[in-house]
């Protein structure tokens, strides 16, 4: 309770220094850049304390194989998540497949839908960037039971933003299969989610 407590006031923080960096563009260069140097420094640090957990190429081997079976539990769970919010809101089935296939990686959902439709570009961008987000917030919950099914609410982010998260509050075999998991998912979306959009249906 601790963690997420301390997250969501980091996250509070952070909006308002945000806001008050808003009106200036120059202050607001240097602090992203700033915060994407410290974001590089932590994944490398993590991902050298990672790697050095791994004792052998059976401990890797084993890694692998339980992150793409949470890989394919994660591609499962957004299609089924897509489908229901499409039959509720009666609403065109493979674009909120598409939406929820950006599985947290909002950028390139937001960027690639804004090509066909600003609507649903915008749904892609907030409903993944809130993905995240609430990874910060519920995976330290769930991840004292389900440390590892739990990877699948992070999607794509579990390989950088939401990855110190699942390192902190479980341990660096989990965080390896967190990292591998986010990895692949970042490399499939850009490709699944166009073959989703043009399907004839």
């Amino acid at each position: 309770m601790k963690t997420i407590f301390m997250i969501v006031i980091i996250f509070v923080i952070g909006l308002g220094i945000g806001v008050l960096f808003y009106l200036n563009n120059l202050s607001i260069f240097m602090l992203s850049k700033t915060i994407e140097l410290l974001v590089y420094i932590l994944l490398s640090l993590i991902t050298i304390s990672i790697v050095n957990t791994v004792n052998s190429f059976k401990d890797l081997i084993n890694h692998i194989d339980i992150s793409i079976k949470v890989i394919i539990s994660t591609i499962l769970g957004s299609i089924a998540g897509g489908l229901l919010a499409a039959i509720i809101l009666n609403s065109d089935i493979r674009m909120y497949t598409a939406i929820a296939l950006g599985m947290g990686f909002y950028t390139f959902t937001g960027s690639y839908l804004a090509t066909i439709n600003r609507y649903f570009a915008f749904l892609g961008f907030t409903v993944n960037m809130f993905r995240e987000v609430a990874t910060f917030i519920i995976y330290p919950l769930l991840s004292r039971k389900y440390p590892i099914e739990a990877i699948t609410i992070g999607g794509a982010t579990t390989m950088d933003t939401t990855l110190p998260v699942i390192s902190k509050v479980t341990n660096n075999a989990i965080a390896m299969i967190a990292f591998i998991h986010g990895f692949i998912l970042t490399l499939i979306i850009p490709v699944i989610i166009p073959i989703i959009v043009h399907l004839q249906i």
